[in-house]
């Protein structure tokens, strides 16, 4: 039982009548909401206390520690992109050339691919580079907050339309989503 089932089984419990229509005691309400109250204490606080514990006590340990999800995830996009950039090297070599936005999606996969490959580097850093890294992420969320105050101005002129703002804000959340909490809370910039 989860955090919201077991608020959703308390409101429930407390919400019964305290008499019926026939103006008589509800009959049980009382052993009702106890019993409901002991369930959630026992489901949520006693497994979740002794969750930990057992856990040590069974010497679970992972699968595969050696490789982080930030590290396959890098290197899972990397290998989509070299896939994308091999295929229009191959099969459409000609509209690369001769049309702009064919060329334009080469490029954005080609600097896609090189910030794959230097995000992949810099996740098998050392902990000094980590501490790079943290700030690196700092910052663009900072970047990301300035942008958004910037559309928030835009907004306020009125002169675009608010399905194309409402998807450049789309655009920085989805980039803000991706990067991972910093281990360090570091200060705001103005």
């Amino acid at each position: 039982m989860g955090r919201h089932e077991g608020v959703v089984s308390l409101a429930a419990a407390l919400s019964l009548p305290i008499t019926t229509a026939a103006h008589v005691n509800f009959p049980h309400r009382n052993l009702i909401i106890f019993i409901t109250f002991v369930v959630i204490l026992v489901t949520l606080v006693f497994q979740g206390l002794t969750l930990p514990f057992m856990i040590k006590m069974v010497h679970i340990e992972e699968i595969d520690p050696s490789v982080s999800d930030e590290q396959q995830e890098a290197t899972i996009k990397r290998r989509l992109l070299r896939v994308a950039l091999n295929r229009l090297s191959e099969i459409y070599p000609q509209e690369v050339e001769g049309i702009v936005l064919v060329r334009g999606l080469k490029e954005e996969l080609e600097n896609r691919l090189n910030h794959a490959s230097k995000r992949l580097e810099s996740l098998e850093c050392e902990e000094i580079e980590n501490a790079e890294m943290d700030i690196y992420n700092h910052i663009l969320k900072d970047i990301y907050r300035v942008q958004r105050k910037e559309l928030h101005k835009i907004r306020r002129e009125k002169e675009f339309s608010d399905e194309v703002i409402r998807q450049e804000e789309m655009q920085i959340d989805l980039s803000d989503t991706k990067i991972p909490h910093t281990k360090k809370a570091m200060k705001s910039t103005g």
